[in-house]
């Protein structure tokens, strides 16, 4: 399995690229009026409308300044539309076996975590994203 790693502040975190249909630099974003505190707004990909997370809001809370961090736009496939998560920058593509993968039993965003790079490697499932953050809307 092939995992796409970048930086969130001082973490590494990675999404699997079975899902990943592209990377950008950084986007300009419309706001939405009152949406939720991870959305940052709607964003236009080659006339392709989609919506563009927070990853910080969502994995940690809060984001006190997006300049500091954001500096790349992955594009994740869903089964409705895509969306785009606002990340850090990207330290590479790296291929991981399953079993190496150290399973996280308190999170429910974080479904484990890998070395690579000389670092631990949050591995994010992007599903349990969306499907968590549905629940709160």
């Amino acid at each position: 399995m092939q995992l796409i790693v970048f930086r969130l502040r001082e973490h590494l975190y990675g999404f699997t690229t079975e899902n990943i249909e592209e990377i950008t630099p950084v986007l300009k974003e419309a706001p939405i009026p009152q949406s939720p505190s991870w959305v940052r707004g709607l964003i236009n990909l080659r006339g392709q409308i989609m919506t563009l997370l927070d990853l910080d809001v969502l994995l940690n809370g809060f984001s006190p300044s997006q300049e500091l961090w954001y500096t790349n736009t992955v594009i994740v496939n869903t089964e409705d539309n895509p969306i785009a998560f606002m990340t850090g920058k990207v330290i590479g593509v790296t291929d991981i076996e399953p079993e190496e993968i150290q399973s996280v039993e308190d999170s429910s965003l974080i479904t484990g975590y890998v070395e690579a790079y000389n670092e631990l490697v949050n591995i994010i499932d992007v599903h349990s994203i969306l499907k968590e953050k549905e629940e709160l809307s």
